[in-house]
């Protein structure tokens, strides 16, 4: 037994959790080739953005919801006796990643794949790489933690604090990216 995990049982992982990744990389290929087979409908969808902040942010609440019921509000204080995995997560998500971003999207758009991406678009894709690296996904780390079937009160404490770090840092980190 190590964390509160017993490590001999092997939980059966149902059959979309077993395959994840691969419904991923599914609907990444589909979007790809839904966006080049038909321009018309890529064009339609950049007018479309923010009409669909609120499904996402509905299908969002569906899959984080049964996860919430599990949290054990006594157990959340605990979380102060073990700081260092907190501290570990905001230094990787604030003093590491954003500038590891912005370095791969410039290595990336502007030297390996410079000729092959128009200058207009490689903006685009940089500005995008350096958002990701700004935005840390809080709703995966709860069903991450949840089939990892590991800590989910603390994972609520790294959630919530990284949305708090998020509200003061997010703005005058991607400023210092674009300039």
């Amino acid at each position: 037994m190590k964390g509160g995990v017993n490590l001999t049982e092997r939980p059966e992982l149902d059959f979309f959790s077993k395959y994840l990744s691969l419904w991923v990389a599914v609907c990444i290929a589909l979007g790809t080739v839904i966006g080049y087979l038909f321009p018309r409908f890529r064009r339609y969808s950049r007018h479309r953005d923010r009409e669909c902040v609120g499904p996402v942010a509905i299908v969002l609440l569906i899959m984080m919801y049964p996860i919430m019921l599990k949290i054990s509000f006594k157990e959340i204080a605990k979380v102060k006796n073990n700081r260092k995995p907190l501290w570990l997560t905001l230094i990787v998500n604030w003093a590491i990643k954003p500038f590891t971003m912005a370095l791969l999207a410039w290595l990336f758009m502007r030297v390996l794949f410079s000729s092959l991406i128009p200058a207009g678009l490689q903006e685009e894709y940089i500005a995008g790489m350096i958002l990701l690296g700004l935005a840390p996904c809080t709703a995966m780390v709860l069903v991450w933690t949840s089939l990892a079937k590991s800590n989910l009160n603390y994972a609520l404490i790294q959630v919530a604090v990284n949305d708090l770090v998020i509200l003061f840092l997010f703005a005058p980190l991607g400023n210092s990216f674009w300039g």
